[in-house]
């Protein structure tokens, strides 16, 4: 494999750091509130045939923008650290390959050796223009990553911050341990996979939403994907938004309510339902019966239609409660 690489330390004449308060703490190293000495750099990579740009960042933030520039990727560097001797040790790099893959990642120079580490005191956030049709893959330790404007998807990955993700098309990937997730404007498949963190899902399109939760809850809002899978074990699962003919909807909390609000007219759907506590459905059920644990029953539609494709709804929560509601278009349900 052919690859070219250049260091944006070495690409770029040395900017003049200035003196500044530390506004991020720990996200990405941070210095407990004292001065912190801040050097930002700018660097054009050729892009010209690129196909993925991959990001690895464990010394802070990364912000990725799609924006019409084909060829070109625009990096910002902001580099900070207490010293003149610690900043000068950080490092950002990239890599160009003949596969159309460009790798970009931050290093510290140590002992001699550069190595990509997360640091105690010294950071550096990453600020990506991309051109929209790359794909992009994104890693961080404690630093938030986010991404928009994107037109062949993302993959994203923190150990301790939040992701953002929006207007994106081509499906988005996301792994995080704790931050919470914040999706909207998505067209495309999308896993989300978290252990702490609250996620918040708004305005998703696509194949599949499937979202994966240890210890949160899970909020989506006007999701028109034919599977939704959502899961949680300790959080609240809500989701607000119209039951479509056919699609497969799959929400359960071990420790949490389950809530399901169908905005305007609902498709026809079959209920599986299984709670610790009586079914809440403020909807015209019919033919309930029992199947081991399970409560089964049918929604016909307050319009029949002979054509129309039933939904499944499977809702399962084995502490808390299950509710099901239809709310008018014109309301706002009210979330408890």
């Amino acid at each position: 494999m052919i690859r070219v690489g250049c260091s944006l330390v070495l690409a770029l004449a040395t900017a003049a750091p200035a003196l500044a308060a530390d506004p991020i703490g720990g996200a990405g190293g941070g210095s407990g509130g004292r001065a912190m000495l801040v050097e930002r750099r700018k660097i054009i990579v050729p892009a010209r045939g690129a196909e993925m740009v991959r990001i690895d960042n464990l010394l802070g933030r990364v912000g990725i923008r799609g924006t019409a520039r084909p060829g070109e990727i625009h990096v910002v560097a902001e580099k900070r650290a207490s010293t003149a001797e610690a900043l000068g040790r950080l490092r950002v790099h990239y890599t160009s390959f003949q596969s159309g893959e460009i790798q970009i990642d931050t290093r510290v120079e140590l002992g001699g050796r550069e190595r990509s580490l997360p640091l105690a005191g010294s950071g550096v956030d990453l600020w990506l223009e991309v051109p929209p049709d790359v794909a992009v893959e994104a890693k961080t330790f404690g630093g938030d990553v986010s991404a928009s404007g994107l037109r062949a998807g993302a993959k994203l990955e923190t150990t301790g911050g939040r992701i953002g993700v929006s207007d994106v098309r081509g499906g988005v990937v996301t792994h995080q341990l704790r931050g919470g997730q914040r999706l909207a404007a998505i067209e495309g498949d999308v896993d989300l996979d978290g252990v702490e963190g609250d996620m918040d899902l708004k305005n998703l399109a696509g194949g599949r939403l499937d979202a994966r939760l240890v210890d949160g809850s899970i909020h989506a809002d006007d999701v028109r994907d034919a599977f939704v899978r959502l899961v949680t074990t300790t959080g609240q699962i809500v989701l607000i938004g119209v039951i479509r003919p056919g699609a497969h909807y799959d929400l359960r909390s071990y420790a949490g309510d389950v809530r399901v609000v169908s905005t305007g007219e609902s498709a026809p759907f079959e209920l599986r339902a299984r709670s610790a506590t009586p079914l809440a459905a403020a909807v015209p059920l019919r033919g309930a019966r029992r199947d081991g644990e399970w409560l089964r029953a049918d929604y016909v539609g307050r319009h029949p239609a002979a054509r129309t494709h039933t939904a499944l709804l499977e809702l399962s929560s084995a502490l808390g409660g299950v509710t099901i509601q239809i709310q008018p278009r014109s309301g706002s349900p009210e979330l408890q």
